[in-house]
């Protein structure tokens, strides 16, 4: 097969997998149903009646809002208001829950302290693709955080131990083994606008320093080179490729 053949082959299937995910049932039919009655089933099911919670909307709220603000930033307090929830441990509670039950994740703002890492803000992302589309609002708009979905699903997968940076500025994520960070990623869907290229370059730059890493990632939909600048190399490649 043919070079340019197989690559715009790898691009379609992931391409396909963006949008459809990767739930056997639902790439095969593609019925929005069965995502909906998934959805439901596991927050009644693993959730609602397993923790005898009495109140079920702020919990449904609760989880169709998270999965419109996949890879944002929120506080308990400021989730909590937006639900009609006045206790953040009630919120954090309920994060748990779906945690457990394997349909979202969190993500914490990286500190050596603790205690300042418990007290900092979170990000989420969910279990696959399509539920993203099937409960969120508008997200097929931010292609960028379905990507950012994908990437830290592989992470997860390959059992990374997973942060974000934030400082003044932003790196999507930051991987630490035992005590040390030892790489920074940047996700966008393409760097071909200056403002966001300089943006992704500035927050990988500040976490790489902030790590004391020499070499850096920016993951994109489909572009690749080399970047070196002020001693430090970033590497940017395709998601797909990244992943195989």
């Amino acid at each position: 097969m043919p070079l340019a053949i197989h690559l715009r082959n790898k691009t379609h299937h992931f391409s396909n997998y963006l949008k459809n995910g990767g739930i056997p049932e639902y790439v095969k039919f593609e019925k929005t149903e069965y995502l909906k009655d998934l959805i439901e089933g596991i927050l009644y099911r693993d959730i609602i009646v397993r923790y005898k919670i009495k109140n079920e909307k702020p919990l449904r709220e609760m989880a169709y809002y998270l999965a419109s603000n996949i890879g944002k930033e929120f506080s308990y307090t400021k989730l909590g208001q937006v639900v009609g929830i006045s206790s953040p441990h009630t919120i954090a509670n309920y994060c748990n829950y779906l945690e457990q039950c394997y349909l979202y994740f969190f993500v914490s703002r990286y500190s050596h302290s603790l205690k300042k890492q418990i007290q900092y803000n979170k990000k989420c992302y969910m279990i696959d693709p399509a539920l993203i589309y099937i409960a969120g609002f508008r997200v097929s708009e931010d292609r960028g955080r379905l990507l950012e979905n994908i990437v830290f699903l592989h992470l997860r997968m390959k059992g990374k131990e997973i942060y974000f940076h934030k400082d003044k500025k932003e790196c999507d994520f930051i991987i630490r083994e035992g005590n040390q960070v030892i790489q920074a990623i940047q996700v966008a869907t393409s760097l071909s606008d200056e403002k966001v290229k300089h943006r992704e370059i500035d927050g990988l730059i500040e976490a790489m320093s902030a790590y004391h890493l020499k070499e850096g990632l920016i993951l994109t939909e489909d572009e690749e080179e080399t970047i070196k600048v002020d001693g430090f190399q970033i590497s940017v490649l395709p998601i797909w490729r990244w992943t195989l």
